[in-house]
């Protein structure tokens, strides 16, 4: 049924295409599609990397034609909508945008186009004069097939760590002059807060076996029958009682339509939907994360914050999600790695002991990692899509 219902949207997306290319040649002149820039996530949010560089765009850069693609009915359009210039994704006018644009900007490998399977799949079909800038999700370390440059048409790969630029010029096939170590532009956004949040932040990363999982099979999976048991673990929700702390779990964006699964009766520990919250002000909003192989830990580590790993499957991960990178949690993470909630709960004591800070290793491996500790990150990336 699946494969149905995308033949059916591939072919829609082909025709659309096709009238969308014969419409452009009788708008291109318009002011509203010269020298425009596109810019996006998925569609349907405005949370991450696109849209804090969009923001950036419309404060410092108003009288560049840029504009932000997003669906009407998504959770995050009011905040985007104060910064004007919005299309609706999937319109006929996102297709024109798309066709005409100069620069292509987007946190997601093709995420500034109608349909993102659809131009990962065909998108040579169509001439594209474009600059594509692929600004990234996260910071990248393990070796992520679906990157290469044998996969991708993309004229700007961002980075934003030393050994993460070394490894993807050595790995992901491309030309030097097309990786630019200029930083993820929603780092400018974060900031330590002054006082304790009085939170614990849980969040793990998802499975690549769970993509296709009912309901049925996500509740028999070890994921769900770990992570739910870490969420009522007793010595995690008696130091959560000793400290007055609370546990927000907040599981990756794939996993959220089984959220409802998980179960806690525990008042200190709560269950945040994706319509509700915001990652990056979770990640503010709170003193120590707990993750497993998230890169979300980069984002934590960036505010000098404490981090846990609790990696119970570590070989089962990389045998059936991504390949191992260079990064190897043992020597490189910038937390203690537990295989149990025994463990986790152990090296969560010590955190609080330690007023809620990281131990000088882990510090001194983080401010090793990053090229930048500041806030100029949408600077740089604007000014290295100038120059391409």
């Amino acid at each position: 049924m699946y494969k149905l219902k995308r033949l059916f949207i591939y072919i829609r997306v082909f025709f659309v295409m096709i009238a969308a290319e014969i419409a452009s040649v009788f708008v291109k002149k318009r002011d509203a599609y010269k020298d425009l820039w596109i810019v996006s996530e998925r569609g349907m949010d405005a949370r991450d990397n696109g849209y804090h560089f969009f923001k950036y765009m419309r404060n410092a850069h108003p009288k560049i034609n840029a504009v932000y693609i997003i669906t009407s009915d998504s959770p995050d359009i009011g905040k985007v909508s104060a910064l004007g210039n919005l299309i609706e994704y999937g319109s006929f006018k996102h297709y024109l945008c798309f066709i005409l644009a100069k620069y292509k900007v987007s946190t997601h490998i093709d995420g500034y186009s109608p349909d993102i399977l659809f131009f990962n799949k065909f998108g040579k079909l169509f001439p594209d004069k474009s600059k594509k800038v692929f600004l990234q999700h996260g910071i990248i370390k393990d070796d992520v097939a679906f990157c290469h440059a044998d996969r991708t048409n993309i004229d700007m790969f961002v980075c934003s760590a030393i050994p993460e630029y070394a490894y993807v010029a050595e790995v992901f096939g491309y030309d030097e002059k097309i990786l630019k170590l200029t930083g993820l532009c929603r780092y400018d956004n974060l900031k330590k807060t002054d006082k304790p949040t009085k939170k614990l932040l849980f969040m793990p990363t998802w499975r690549a076996a769970l993509r296709t999982c009912t309901r049925n099979t996500f509740l028999e999976s070890d994921y769900y029958k770990r992570y739910n048991a870490f969420l009522n673990d007793k010595a995690l929700t008696d130091l959560l009682e000793a400290n007055d702390y609370e546990l927000i779990f907040y599981p990756h964006f794939e996993i959220h339509r089984f959220l409802d699964c998980f179960e806690t009766s525990h008042p200190r520990v709560h269950i945040a939907d994706f319509k509700n919250n915001d990652v990056q002000d979770l990640l503010i909003h709170s003193d120590v994360l707990i993750t497993d192989f998230s890169s979300v830990f980069f984002d934590y580590a960036y505010m000098r914050k404490p981090i846990i790993y609790y990696q119970y499957d570590e070989d089962a991960y990389y045998a059936g999600h991504y390949k191992r990178g260079y990064f190897e949690y043992h020597r490189d993470g910038f937390g203690d790695v537990c295989v149990s909630t025994e463990e986790v709960a152990e090296s969560l004591r010590r955190i609080f002991e330690n007023g809620m800070q990281p131990e000088q290793k882990y510090l001194e491996r983080t401010n090793a990692f990053f090229k930048y500790n500041d806030t100029e990150n949408c600077r740089r990336n604007y000014e290295a899509i100038c120059s391409l």
